[in-house]
């Protein structure tokens, strides 16, 4: 088994609340208008606006500030690579705060590492607000449906939507995977400590076996694919049976004017 520590970004939680009742389509609305907004926004008022909004609706919906601390550990580094990153080869020309044997923070520096670390931490949250709240199925069933009209151009939309339903599902079983492997070699005696090129060299007994498991798995899933007739030409049906009602209708309009009000107003 899996605990809720172990998976890296976001694990559907099987939860009952207002978002996990909601439609999937209801909820890439205002997904993909952050995404669009923030890209012509230089305001910090804006990111840390959305940014609390959607840990307060994903709080609401459930989902602790445990589950929420640990899935933004892994993207902790990221962050923080990225601050540094703009903190030393950025902001060049720029007004010069301090300066410490040959190293100069300018204030341009500081603008782009902190605005750019809030970028990357606002479209983790998004995704959040997607992945713990819908279910696999879910998220490929609402881009099916999105997508059919691209059916009369012959894009094999079924197929797609299939494709993101494996590579969603699959990531916390190639993560045990990966960690029942390294486990075992432990066990026989690896050690995958010391310098950053030893830990590299030895991941080797790691990831070979986990590309020849996840061969192993891919087979199967083709074959399980092809026996069960997928790809026949026939009309195809949704697991899902949720419709976009009077509840995403309210949810998707609410949320999209919110944030436009917020973007106009800062």
């Amino acid at each position: 088994m899996i605990n809720s520590s172990q998976v890296l970004l976001g694990q559907y939680r099987p939860l009952d609340s207002f978002l996990h009742r909601l439609d999937t389509r209801a909820k890439i609305i205002p997904v993909l208008l952050v995404l669009i907004l923030a890209l012509f926004t230089k305001s910090y008022l804006f990111y840390l606006s959305t940014f609390a909004i959607l840990i307060a609706a994903l709080l609401q919906s459930g989902i602790t500030k445990e589950i929420l601390m640990d899935r933004f550990k892994p993207i902790l580094w990221l962050v923080a690579f990225t601050l540094v990153f703009h903190l030393i080869f950025s902001g060049e020309g720029s007004q010069v705060i301090f300066s410490i044997f040959s190293y100069e923070l300018t204030a341009g520096a500081l603008h782009y590492g902190v605005f750019y670390s809030l970028r990357l931490v606002l479209f983790v949250s998004i995704v959040f607000l997607i992945t713990l709240t819908s279910s696999p199925s879910e998220l490929a069933d609402s881009l099916a449906k999105i997508m059919s009209p691209l059916k009369k151009i012959k894009l094999p939309v079924d197929d797609i939507a299939l494709i993101l339903f494996i590579a969603i599902r699959f990531i916390p079983v190639l993560y045990e995977e990966f960690k029942t492997i390294k486990n075992a070699q432990i066990l026989r005696g690896a050690s995958f400590g010391g310098s950053l090129y030893n830990r590299l060299r030895k991941s080797s007994s790691i990831i070979i076996p986990v590309f020849v498991a996840t061969a192993g798995r891919a087979d199967e899933i083709a074959q399980a694919i092809e026996n069960r007739g997928y790809g026949k030409n026939r009309s195809r049906t949704y697991f899902s049976l949720k419709n976009f009602g009077l509840n995403e209708t309210v949810f998707a309009a609410g949320s999209g004017g919110l944030l436009l009000a917020l973007f106009y107003i800062t």
